[in-house]
């Protein structure tokens, strides 16, 4: 057997953390045709398929799955030796992938395209929507290479956090308990409406199931976004991060008040996934993300919650 080309080492692990060829040619940045005629030299190299369809995957032959621990750790070491070399922004064409949920598009896009712009002009950004169920295996394959999230995300990756989120009750102006003391009796018996792909609100539930049980939403809806035309109707009430209610009440007939219950903060974290050939652009992007999130939040002073008359 000739000595094996490098390149073709990582072909080999694109191709199996990615399942599929296409998802490889997106991780190495090159297309689709290079990666099969990489895997086809690699297969003759070492006199074994290595990968076999089923319907839509790329799965890999026993032997496959022997070589993989091996070859991954052997690429890590030669990564992280060279790990200093340069990364010119300026001139890359590279395009990044990142994971955000709503609320993360919401809070940060704005600030983290500015900065992309700001120091790679020909650098781009490409999101997807968070999905908690994929979330951890994307990261590890190198599908994206950022992820934000309030919910924990298991795996062995770098994380920061990037913001401590308290909830809070917000509803209409002209509801009822916007007049009133905001007690646990009345939270619990009021209508509630509920955001379904809150990575933060299983805190809010574990909270009351430790005071005797969780009111059962009587509406529930897939965005954020939704919310306050449906609450300035009057008559439910939404268990919010306090910054998306402060930002809301600010400019709509809506008001927040403290949750009449502890409940602990929310962190939310950044994630980012084990670099192999392109360790220097992702630190780059990495550092770039967090600093424009930094300095978008460093200003910004939070009020006091208002008080229950």
């Amino acid at each position: 057997m000739s000595t094996l080309d490098l390149n073709l080492l990582r072909v080999f692990i694109a191709v199996y953390e990615a399942r599929s060829l296409t998802g490889a040619a997106r991780v190495m940045h090159v297309t689709q045709p290079a990666i099969s005629q990489s895997l086809a030299r690699l297969r003759r190299d070492l006199a074994d398929d290595l990968f076999f369809r089923e319907a839509r995957r790329m799965l890999p032959t026993p032997f496959a799955e022997e070589l993989y621990p091996s070859i991954r750790e052997s690429l890590e070491r030669i990564d992280g030796a060279v790990a200093t070399r340069g990364f010119d922004p300026a001139s890359s064409r590279r395009r990044f992938r990142m994971a955000l949920s709503e609320l993360g598009e919401l809070h940060w896009f704005d600030d983290i395209a500015a900065a992309l712009m700001g120091a790679g002009p020909l650098i781009a950004l490409e999101t997807e929507a968070l999905d908690h169920a994929t979330i951890a295996d994307r990261l590890t394959r190198g599908a994206v290479d950022l992820a934000i999230n309030s919910a924990p995300i298991p795996g062995d990756f770098e994380t920061h956090t990037i913001k401590v989120e308290q909830y809070v009750a917000l509803m209409s102006r002209s509801h009822p308990l916007a007049t009133r003391r905001l007690d646990f009796d009345a939270y619990r018996t009021a209508d509630h409406v509920a955001v379904v792909r809150d990575s933060g609100r299983p805190n809010v539930e574990n909270a009351l199931h430790a005071l005797g049980g969780i009111p059962q939403a009587r509406f529930s809806v897939n965005h954020f976004s939704t919310l306050p035309t449906l609450l300035e109707r009057g008559t439910l009430v939404a268990t919010t991060p306090r910054s998306l209610a402060e930002a809301w009440s600010a400019s709509q007939s809506l008001v927040y008040r403290a949750l009449p219950f502890p409940i602990a903060p929310v962190e939310v974290k950044l994630y980012a996934r084990t670099a192999h050939s392109d360790a220097p652009a992702l630190r780059w992007f990495q550092d770039t993300v967090l600093a424009a999130i930094r300095n978008g939040q460093q200003n910004i002073l939070a009020p006091a919650l208002p008080r229950s008359p």
